[in-house]
């Protein structure tokens, strides 16, 4: 068993903010920060595991400032505590001292089968600011609460909402790891899109700098219960549960299916939210969105308690 501190599993990469990572009002999608976010998060998980290790859950992301065209940013996770077969990872980006999004989430390492391994390595705090942290993380973890049944649950939660959106997707190398099993990241990517896609349709978009479009502000916590492999299909599934004045929340559930058979699985339900913005970037009023029948008066109910939780932090 390797004994690690907490600063030995950091990993650190820096990013350049290209065209294709941003809007047409030049700033970071919130798709792209997800996926660097979770990538840098696996490189840590990797580091302590020896092995291959995928996301399981991640907890509230909230987007703190945005993130421009040409910025030059540092993001960088480490691995705050590891326990039989997954590890607590804390991620973040930065640019210069300031912190522009803080992420924290749940690795775990498997096999070639992609089934949960043993981790033979242990974190052992050394400083107050090290065990600090492995408390945090002790905490979270006990607090987390993940139902694998939900797997087999392939109901649609936005069937009935009055504004929803359907996509299909095949898992195609360019979107894997490995060429095995999906990039958590690029699949995050995905579902932003879809989420924005949504956004935009509820605000009448007209198209490319003819008027307002909609930024990305964070991202409630979600669990990952089935890996997605190369050639799968995913159904991605996106409704409307919330408008306010000026922000929405969208739900997107992603479902697996096999093609071999088309059995299906549910890989993870989230919700994004977003605020819409004028050409200056200052947020802009939204028309009004009252639930329409019981299914929307009760996905309205929860985004209210969602809402509640994330403002709190």
């Amino acid at each position: 068993m390797q004994s690690l501190k907490i600063s030995d599993t950091k990993v650190t990469a820096i990013k350049v903010i290209h065209y294709e990572h941003t809007n047409y009002m030049g700033r970071l999608h919130g798709g792209d920060m997800l996926n660097f976010l979770v990538d840098i998060g696996m490189l840590s998980a990797m580091k302590v595991s020896k092995g291959l290790a995928v996301l399981a859950s991640l907890d509230d992301v909230v987007f703190k400032k945005p993130i421009l065209l040409g910025d030059i940013i540092t993001v960088e996770a480490e691995t705050q505590y590891v326990g039989n077969t997954s590890m607590e990872v804390s991620m973040r980006a930065v640019r210069g001292q300031e912190t522009l999004v803080e992420a924290t989430g749940v690795y775990v390492k498997v096999d070639d089968l992609l089934r949960p391994t043993v981790v033979n390595s242990k974190i052992y705090p050394v400083s107050d600011e090290e065990r600090k942290k492995y408390e945090t993380a002790v905490s979270r973890r006990k607090s987390r609460k993940i139902d694998n049944s939900l797997r087999y649950n392939v109901n649609d939660p936005t069937e009935g909402l009055s504004n929803r959106l359907v996509s299909t997707i095949y898992v195609t190398p360019d979107m894997t790891y490995n060429g095995k099993i999906i990039s958590a990241g690029k699949m995050l990517k995905v579902m932003d899109d879809m989420g924005g896609a949504l956004s935009l349709n509820y605000i009448g978009y007209e198209g490319y700098g003819k008027g307002d479009t909609v930024v990305t502000v964070s991202a409630n916590s979600m669990s990952f219960y089935t890996p997605v492999r190369l050639g799968d299909i995913l159904e991605i599934r996106a409704g409307i549960s919330y408008v306010g004045n000026t922000s929405l929340e969208t739900m997107i559930n992603v479902i697996r299916i096999d093609p071999e058979n088309m059995n299906k699985e549910h890989v993870t339900t989230a919700y994004f939210n977003y605020v819409r913005i004028d050409n200056s970037g200052k947020p802009v009023r939204l028309k009004p969105h009252l639930p329409q029948n019981e299914n929307e008066k009760k996905v309205f109910e929860e985004a209210l308690a969602r809402r509640k939780k994330l403002l709190s932090h």
